[in-house]
């Protein structure tokens, strides 16, 4: 249920800018901190129960092949291996996120590099590693579609032709190599651009990008004597990737047991089901516990990447500088395998506005199967390649108007009631807020009014979903000894969510943060949560335990009052005690309430929290659009100053402000911490993050030739926070995991044509692609798409 929906009055989130909180607020250290800091954490990549026998993949080798056969002989004869497994071992199960579309090993044919094709039990790394060298593959090489426009070819080979004949979880469209088809549309967006005065356009790239977790993707997968699965392992989304290891396996739910262990980074490549079912086949197939884990080299080539895109883009304004039209096609490179893709470019089409008023606009999202690696999403979701589009032609457009690009926005900021061209409305826009405190901290205006030689400062505004995506649950549990447990499914990825759901539940019963704790996130005792991803762990998982901590708490008044002989309305809780009004000395702490519940009459204390606060879209909207409405939006502003080497290219981010509209923030300390990780992520896309993809194999597979920013390249960054409670949000908070990274790119592109006058359409801007273009030389990249005046 959401705030929305309930009676006036009823469990509503305090907005009261006044209200003061006990745990809300609170910079408190994280809960996991310290057994993080001593090393006593248990990652996935830790665990090895005694006995286990290790697990090593066959990858292909090549993007599209027949496979002719498979001898897997010699590795079987090997000493120490207990199982081999191919395509013909695996359940024709189908599974997938969105379009069922894979199998758990390749069966007759491979998509792409990397693509599992057969496995190894083993009682060790080493001899896995050699049994797999010895299985023999005979391949008939098959012509690969590297392209989405090759792939989108009217003669085009279908990469899965069987797709159509199996379950789809969402009534895409689906045509040829096309997994996701989606568009939108408000106004007459052909006829405002016929008159507009100005119109700019582009054509903007983004490449795949790994996620760089520290911890690679690692499980454990064994049945017990009564023939139940349990799986340990690292996801972010437990509830969601125990569905997919039942349906791969073709195992009933209720005989598959997920386990959460210690999630050391995910960033949105630990969605879903990735090494668990493969690893759990083996399990099944040896009758022993099965450790699989992945090695660096193999994180780049056969985990899931963010998807490259191409966005097309043309945004039309009035002389005096107002927006009047916008149009966008967006093309998003799914790989192999649709996956997140799907969603990834549906979301995309929500952000083709940005935080702008257009009075018509007009946008198209496809998804294409090709055989590239099998590509996912990264925290954005979709939305940092149409950002860096719209907020580069924005500069461009106030650079003909000859109007400041900082003063442009501002004129045409969205502000409350606006309708998205999904038919939504926004409400709570706090984009002004932020725009107005971001220039001032960056002294936007001085810098621009007298510039230094080869600097420059960019502007870039941020509008993107504040949770009130699906589904989240949670129970609290009243202890013996007065002391609560939380129970969810959602995992902390290493944002501090636990901590943050601990404050929570704790403002809720009014205890102090050391007297909650957050029990396991294990699918037989948790019930179902969509996952920590999409800015909604903290807004919805938050919501979902803030709501279980009310229901508890009124439990307690409940039990309290038959103990007192008084009514639950004469009974005040506060501060772990509940007594009757207006005797204090009658007062019952927590303990003895939990101690006469569980021994004396009534049974345990256990409230719990079902939340859901998106909603449908109209279905009269666009075609192949089917995107729930988020519950609400924040905003944010992040301005850059970089100055650029003109003899080498070479462009430093000198300054850094980002102002993020944060509803109230329940624990300031980490928000800013996500932001601050959040930009240097986002420079990391901006300026030096790009796998390099040729003929479908990645190029630059470590992190020596994959360039991830590191603290000596990250700038000093000036955080501000507009703290304006949301009005559904848990104690008025918005979420902000996703935000911050989609600032950074954008912002430092605009800052880099202010202080040189080109325009990258492209990123990373690489010292060789800005060389290359401001000294008229051709450029390996794509950047002579210019924005044009008409």
């Amino acid at each position: 249920m959401t705030i929305r929906d309930q009676e006036p009055g009823a469990q509503t989130a305090p907005t009261r800018r006044d209200q003061r909180y006990e745990a809300i607020g609170q910079s408190i250290t994280r809960i996991d901190s310290h057994a993080k800091v001593i090393g006593a954490t248990k990652y996935s990549t830790d665990f090895y129960p005694r006995g286990v026998l290790h697990a090593k993949v066959l990858f292909s080798d090549r993007p599209r092949a027949r496979i002719v056969s498979i001898d897997t002989s010699r590795a079987e004869s090997l000493a120490g291996v207990e199982a081999v497994i191919t395509g013909d071992d695996a359940p024709d199960h189908r599974y997938g996120l969105f379009l069922w579309d894979k199998t758990i090993l390749a069966k007759q044919e491979v998509r792409y590099v990397g693509e599992h094709v057969a496995a190894v039990a083993a009682v060790s790394e080493q001899t896995a590693s050699e049994a797999v060298a010895l299985i023999d593959v005979v391949y008939e090489d098959l012509p690969p579609l590297l392209e989405t426009g090759d792939a989108l070819a009217g003669d085009a080979n279908l990469i899965h032709p069987e797709v159509g004949d199996y379950h789809a979880v969402n009534p895409y469209i689906r045509y040829g190599n096309v997994c996701m088809d989606a568009r939108l549309e408000r106004g007459d967006a052909a006829t405002a651009m016929a008159r507009a005065d100005v119109v700019v356009e582009g054509i903007y790239r983004t490449p795949p990008g790994n996620h760089g977790a520290i911890e690679p993707h690692a499980c454990v997968a064994g049945f017990d004597d009564r023939g139940l699965l349990t799986v340990w392992t690292a996801t972010q989304q437990l509830s969601v990737c125990h569905g997919e290891v039942s349906a791969a396996l073709g195992l009933p739910a209720h005989q598959v047991r997920l386990v959460a262990m210690g999630l050391g980074g995910g960033f949105g490549g630990k969605l879903g089901a990735n090494l668990e079912p493969l690893c759990a086949l083996l399990a099944q197939k040896t009758g022993q516990a099965v450790r699989l884990a992945m090695t660096r080299e193999e994180e780049f080539f056969a985990a899931k990447a963010r998807a490259p895109y191409k966005v097309e883009a043309r945004i039309g304004a009035m002389q005096d500088g107002a927006l009047v039209a916008g149009e966008f096609d967006i093309v998003a490179d799914a790989g192999a395998y649709a996956d997140e893709v799907v969603g990834t470019a549906t979301h995309s089409l929500n952000y083709c506005e940005g935080v702008y008023r257009f009075p018509a606009i007009r946008g198209r999202a496809r998804a294409v199967y090709t055989n590239n690696p099998d590509y996912g999403c990264m925290r954005g979701y979709g939305a940092l390649q149409v950002m860096y589009a719209l907020e580069s032609l924005l500069n461009e457009l106030a650079r003909e108007l000859g109007i400041d690009p900082a003063e442009f926005r501002l004129n045409n900021l969205m502000t409350d009631g606006y309708v998205l061209m999904s038919g939504q409305p926004v409400e709570d826009v706090r984009i002004r807020q932020t725009m107005e405190k971001a220039l001032e901290d960056a002294g936007y205006w001085a810098k621009r009014a007298n510039p230094a030689v080869n600097r420059g400062i960019g502007v870039s505004n941020i509008r993107m979903a504040s949770g009130g995506l699906l589904s989240s649950s949670a129970s609290i549990r009243l202890n013996e000894d007065g002391t609560v447990t939380v129970t969810t499914g959602a995992v902390d990825i290493g944002t501090g969510t636990y901590t943050g759901l601990t404050q929570i539940a704790a403002e809720a019963l009014e205890l102090p943060p050391d007297r909650v704790g957050i029990g396991a996130a294990d699918t037989d005792s948790a019930a179902f949560d969509l996952g920590s991803i999409a800015s909604r762990t903290l807004f919805d998982t938050g919501s979902a335990v803030r709501l279980a901590a009310e229901d508890l708490r009124r439990q307690i008044r409940q039990r309290s009052a038959e103990a007192l002989g008084c009514s639950p309305e004469e009974v005040i809780v506060r501060r772990g005690t509940a007594f009757r009004e207006g005797d204090a000395d009658s007062a019952l702490d927590y303990a003895a309430i939990a101690g006469m519940s569980m021994y004396s009459f009534g049974g345990p204390l256990v409230g719990a929290g079902s939340w859901h606060a998106s909603k449908p879209h109209d279905p009269q909207i666009g075609s192949g659009y089917t995107e729930e409405w988020s519950s609400g939006y924040a905003f944010a502003t992040h301005v850059a100053e970089v100055e650029v080497d003109p003899d080498t290219g070479q462009t430093r981010v000198v300054d850094y402000t980002a102002c993020h509209d944060v509803g109230r923030a329940i624990n300031p300390m980490a928000v800013e911490g996500q932001i601050e990780g959040g930009v240097a992520q986002g420079l990391g896309a901006g300026l030096w993050e790009e796998m390099i993809i040729d003929t479908g194999t990645i190029r630059n597979p470590n992190f020596v030739d994959y360039h991830m920013p590191t603290i000596l390249d990250t700038p000093p960054i000036r955080v501000s926070l507009v703290q304006e409670p949301d009005p559904i949000g848990p104690f008025g908070a918005k979420g902000v995991g996703e935000h911050p990274i989609h600032g950074p790119a954008p912002a430092v592109a605009n800052a880099i044509a202010d202080a040189t006058g080109v325009r990258i359409t492209e990123i990373p801007v690489t010292p060789e692609r800005l060389y290359e273009l401001m000294h008229g030389e051709s450029s390996g990249g794509r950047p002579a798409e210019q924005a044009g005046r008409r």
